[in-house]
């Protein structure tokens, strides 16, 4: 039942997202312009940018997760939807399942669309490293996916919720932001693994502990 749940949930928003690509569509365009902005800002100074390369690709990757993740359950919004599920006799855990998988999707997805103008734009040589910074991408957007679709549920009939959104869940991030920007940074360079591998360990942690937590706390926030 569990299982089949997560699956309906997953598969009613990808088709949702694909009759209405407004979710990629928004997230794609706000990145790419980000990803110009900055290109621009440092097209002069090449030094820089290589210095800085991994805190911009996690900006622009934070913040476009947060516009997938602020349209997580606008959807559920319309018709009633929200109480619907609210009164599921589906466990909420499994709903909650769905969103981050749906969620973890989406912003995969624009990723990977999205580094490789990261590596033309700043010229990056990322050929034997490719398999650790998928790692990374995975393991931190897993930590965005899980954490930023909680707070979703929690701000999404709040009138400010594009606003409150990004307010609490940036400060719960921070740890997985220094982590990626650290590994990233790490793998780019082409240091030995062992000293970046703490980050990488503190990625899977929080995963761990903040995917339990946020498991448990959505049955509370779905009702409330």
């Amino acid at each position: 039942m569990f299982r089949h749940v997560v699956q309906w949930v997953v598969w009613k928003d990808l088709l949702t997202e694909f009759r209405s690509r407004e979710t990629l569509s928004s997230m794609l365009f706000f990145a790419l312009i980000v990803i110009f902005i900055f290109s621009f800002s440092f097209s002069m100074n090449q030094q820089a940018a290589q210095e800085l390369i991994a805190g911009i690709i996690w900006v622009a990757f934070a913040f476009t997760g947060m516009i997938g993740l602020g349209k997580s359950f606008s959807a559920e919004l319309q018709n009633d939807c929200l109480e619907y599920l609210q009164g599921s006799p589906a466990a909420k855990g499994a709903i909650y399942a769905g969103k981050v998988a749906a969620n973890f999707m989406f912003m995969l997805i624009v990723e990977i669309i999205l580094f490789p103008l990261f590596v033309i734009f700043f010229n990056l040589d990322v050929i034997e490293q490719i398999s650790l910074l998928l790692l990374i991408f995975f393991l931190a957007t897993f930590g965005l996916s899980a954490v930023g679709t909680l707070f979703s549920a929690l701000t999404v009939q709040i009138r400010a919720r594009e606003v409150m959104l990004p307010i609490l869940l940036l400060p719960l991030v921070v740890p997985v932001m220094i982590a990626a920007v650290e590994a990233t940074k790490g793998a780019l360079n082409g240091d030995p693994l062992p000293m970046y591998q703490q980050w990488l360990e503190l990625l899977a942690i929080f995963n761990v502990v903040f995917t339990v937590v946020s498991f448990w706390l959505f049955d509370f926030i779905i009702d409330a």
